[in-house]
C-alpha cells in the first residue's frame, strides 16, 4: 500500500519532532499542528502525541465495481506514479488522485492500487 511507503519517513519525522520522554500539553483552542508529504499530498496532524492522517478518502470505486472506462484517461506514465509495467489484459486509471487496475476485458476494478504521487 501507498502509505506503507512512508511509515519509515513518518517515524523519523515523529522522532525528531517529540523528544524521548517529553510530554505535550493539551492545545485547547489552537490549530493543531499539521504537515504535508510533498511526496504524496498526504496531511497528518498531531493529535495529543501521535501523528494522524487528516486526508484519508475512500476509494469512489471497489475491486469487483463496474468501472466507467470511457468516462477516465488511462495512465500512460507509469513510472511517473511509480507502477509496475502492464503485463496483462487491465490497465491503470486515475479518478481524484487515487489509482485502480482495471480489467481491460470486462472493464471492472481489479484493485484499488492506492493515492497517485504528487
Amino acid at each position: 500500500m501507498a502509505l506503507a511507503r512512508h511509515i519509515p519517513r513518518l517515524a523519523a519525522l515523529l522522532a525528531l519532532s517529540v523528544p524521548a520522554g517529553a510530554q505535550t500539553a493539551p492545545t485547547t483552542g489552537t490549530a493543531p499542528e499539521c504537515r504535508v508529504l510533498s511526496a504524496t499530498g498526504d496531511r497528518f496532524c498531531k493529535q495529543g502525541t501521535r501523528w494522524v492522517l487528516s486526508n484519508a478518502t475512500a476509494p469512489d470505486y471497489a475491486p469487483g465495481d463496474a468501472f466507467p472506462v470511457y468516462e477516465h484517461s488511462m495512465l500512460m506514465d507509469l513510472k511517473r506514479h511509480g507502477l509496475p509495467p502492464v503485463d496483462g489484459p487491465w490497465r491503470y486509471y486515475l479518478v481524484n488522485g487515487m489509482i485502480y487496475k482495471v480489467s481491460a476485458t470486462t472493464a471492472t476494478v481489479l484493485e484499488v492500487v492506492g493515492r497517485a504521487r504528487r
